[in-house]
């Protein structure tokens, strides 16, 4: 029966990730063009944002969302543990419609690449060090213009949802563009959606936003990356109790 119904679950988004993001992804690009350039992109990215709550509606995954939201009006880098292909719609959703700093193979699916490009994100090709460098150059040129930025340091999702080593110099960027990280917390995201699978099954997913570490306070990246890498770490065991215990208030 488990398996009939996680068939069921992996049908519907399917067919409702094709459905939303497809027919009514157009719809909304259409109605932004038509609002102009400023109220028409202010639209888009609500409807973006409601997208990333409403994907896990769709799956029947309740979500507990710890924390607060920053002020948007200021530039950040989201920084978060990675677990499965539902960890853009959950940052999206909970913490904003923010451009994410991402590998270039995540711009070969159709519509995906072009809400991507209209967050402003930056895809990096690994294996070219030129083109590597040249859009980390972008990135801090964005975030000191006042973007925000999503960043997976792992490099990879984790199979077993635990946090993995951060990769060396991952944070270099917040450390030479002088910009705050705001570290966040996510668990329970690889048990619904795992690796390397596309099965979706019943479980309760939950995320934790942090508040804002400042690069300026710590002598190295080693050091600044070690103590967000901890305090994700932290997020995640705690992340744990919530969503065993069912609380509410957390």
């Amino acid at each position: 029966m488990k398996k009939i119904l996680n068939f069921l679950r992996t049908l519907w988004l399917l067919i409702g990730g094709f459905l939303y993001i497809f027919v009514y992804g157009i719809i909304v690009l259409l109605i932004g063009f038509l609002l102009g350039k400023e109220e028409g992109r202010k639209f888009v990215l609500k409807q973006i944002e409601i997208f990333g709550r409403a994907a896990f509606k769709l799956l029947g995954v309740r979500v507990f969302s710890c924390g607060k939201k920053p002020d948007i009006n200021r530039n950040y880098l989201v920084v978060c543990n990675h677990q499965s292909i539902l960890d853009i719609p959950l940052v999206i959703g909970y913490v904003g419609p923010t451009p994410f700093i991402a590998k270039k193979e995540l711009g070969k699916f159709p519509m995906i690449n072009v809400f991507l490009k209209y967050l402003g994100s930056e895809l990096i090709d690994r294996g070219n060090i030129r083109q590597t460098a040249l859009t980390i150059r972008e990135v801090m040129k964005k975030l000191n213009e006042g973007y925000h930025f999503v960043i997976f340091p792992e490099g990879t999702r984790s199979p077993d949802g635990e946090v993995h080593e951060f990769k060396p110099r991952s944070l270099e960027i917040a450390m030479k563009a002088k910009v705050p990280i705001l570290p966040v917390s996510i668990w329970g995201n690889h048990l619904v959606i795992p690796k390397h699978k596309l099965i979706v099954n019943y479980n309760k997913t939950g995320i934790l936003i942090h508040d804002l570490v400042y690069p300026e306070n710590f002598q190295s990246e080693e050091e600044l990356r070690k103590y967000v890498e901890n305090t994700i770490k932290d997020g995640v065991e705690k992340l744990k109790e919530v969503i065993k215990n069912e609380k509410s208030d957390c």
